[in-house]
C-alpha cells in the first residue's frame, strides 16, 4: 500500500519490551549481560510478540514517532504457597531504579517502587498472584508532560541494582517475566 505524504496518524498503542527467564533453569543473575543494570529496548531479537513489540532494538521503525504518556514495570509471578513466599518482587523493586532515556538524556530516573504495573491477576485470596501495585491500568505512573520520541531517536530504559543484586533476585529462576511498558501516542504514516 502507498504512503500518503505529509499525512500521519496517531494511535494509543504501548512500545514494551521484557526480560525473561525461559524455566528453572535460567537463574536471574546468569541471563544478565551487565551485572548491575537491565537494559529494555535494546536486545529485541528472537523474541515473540509476547516479549517485544519492537521491530528494531533502540529505535523506533521507519518516520514514526512516539509520545510516552506513562511507565509502568510489570513482573510476572507464580502463586506463592504458605511454605514458599515470593520475596522477589519485593526485592526486585525495593532495590533498583528505573531510568528512561531518549537520545542519551534521562527523561527520568526513579526507585523501580514508582512505577506500579496497573496489570496483573487477582483472586482475592490470600494466595493470589502477587503485583507490582494494583491491577487497574489507571493505577501507573504518569509523565507531567509526554516524552517525545522523535524518529530515528535511540531510547532505551535500564534498571539499575546500586547496591548490586539481592540474593532472591540474583537465584531467581523461571518462569518469569519482567515487561517496561512505554504507554502512549505511536504517530505514523498514512498508507
Amino acid at each position: 500500500m502507498a504512503r500518503v505524504t505529509g499525512v500521519k496518524e496517531k494511535l494509543h498503542s504501548p512500545l514494551y519490551d521484557a526480560f525473561f527467564l525461559r524455566d528453572e533453569r535460567d537463574r536471574f543473575e546468569d541471563r544478565m549481560t551487565d551485572p548491575r543494570v537491565i537494559r529494555f529496548f535494546i536486545d529485541v531479537q528472537d523474541k515473540t510478540r509476547l516479549e517485544t513489540n519492537m521491530q528494531a532494538a533502540g529505535v523506533l521503525p521507519s518516520m514514526n514517532t512516539f509520545e510516552a504518556r506513562a511507565m509502568r514495570v510489570v513482573i510476572s509471578d507464580t502463586t506463592p504457597t504458605p511454605d514458599h513466599p515470593s520475596p522477589f518482587i519485593a526485592d526486585l523493586i525495593y532495590s533498583s531504579v528505573v531510568t528512561l532515556l531518549v537520545g542519551e538524556k534521562e527523561a527520568i530516573t526513579a526507585p523501580t517502587y514508582m512505577f506500579p504495573s496497573g496489570a496483573g491477576v487477582t483472586t482475592g485470596s490470600s494466595l493470589s498472584p502477587l503485583n507490582h501495585g494494583v491491577p487497574d491500568p489507571m493505577a501507573t505512573f504518569r509523565f507531567a508532560e509526554p516524552v517525545i520520541i522523535e524518529s530515528q531517536q535511540n531510547f532505551r530504559v535500564e534498571m539499575l541494582f546500586p547496591r548490586g543484586l539481592p540474593t532472591a533476585v540474583a537465584d531467581e529462576t523461571g518462569p518469569r517475566t519482567i515487561w517496561v511498558v512505554l504507554d502512549g501516542y505511536l504517530e505514523r504514516d498514512v498508507q
